[in-house]
């Protein structure tokens, strides 16, 4: 029992750190991190592996999730993650986007979108952004349409100015807010 408990641990360990060369880079170029065992692939990319909070590029490959999870809409789902931290780390300014993929599983094609979330400061003003995009898709969307295709935007210099945006087609919502103080 215990030398199959052994090998079972040195193929796990073989196949996540000396997974073959061809199949690490397939999946995002030289990572500095990868996992691929049973139809799931991870890759880790750092931007300065010393300091990981300045970001870098996360991916995640699942051949087929109705394996793990019965419910499951979709088959291949391929998650891509890219953060770029700023150039101080803590000083709260990011951008990270979010590309999804899922290909559904009764026929109805592939679904495709984007996640954006940025935090900038550009002269005096503080701003903050969501912003989400979905390709066209001819079936019903696993994402729900109320927060595809929508942007939020903040902006502030934090002492007289503030303004909001929220604009969602789907939902024919356009609102902006403009607050401004007078000293």
């Amino acid at each position: 029992m215990a030398a199959m408990f052994v090998v079972v641990l040195l193929a796990i360990a073989s196949t996540c750190q000396g997974a073959p060369r061809a199949r690490r880079e397939a999946i995002g170029g030289k990572l500095d991190k990868s996992f691929d065992l049973l139809g799931l692939h991870m890759g880790l990319k750092y931007k300065d592996a010393a300091q990981p909070l300045k970001g870098g590029k996360f991916r995640l490959v699942i051949d087929d999730l109705k394996k793990y999870v019965k419910q499951a809409h979709s088959n291949k789902v391929d998650l891509d993650f890219d953060f770029d931290g700023g150039a101080a780390v803590g000083d709260g300014l990011f951008k990270m986007v979010v590309h999804y993929s899922m290909v559904h599983s009764d026929g109805d094609g592939e679904e495709k979108g984007e996640l954006m979330v940025e935090r900038k400061h550009t002269g005096d003003l503080w701003t903050t952004t969501l912003k989400t995009t979905a390709g066209a898709f001819g079936g019903k969307t696993l994402i729900p349409a109320a927060i595809n295709n929508m942007e939020v935007k903040l902006e502030s210099d934090r002492k007289t100015k503030f303004h909001a945006k929220y604009v969602n087609p789907t939902k024919n919502r356009d609102i902006h807010i403009d607050v401004d103080r007078v000293p």
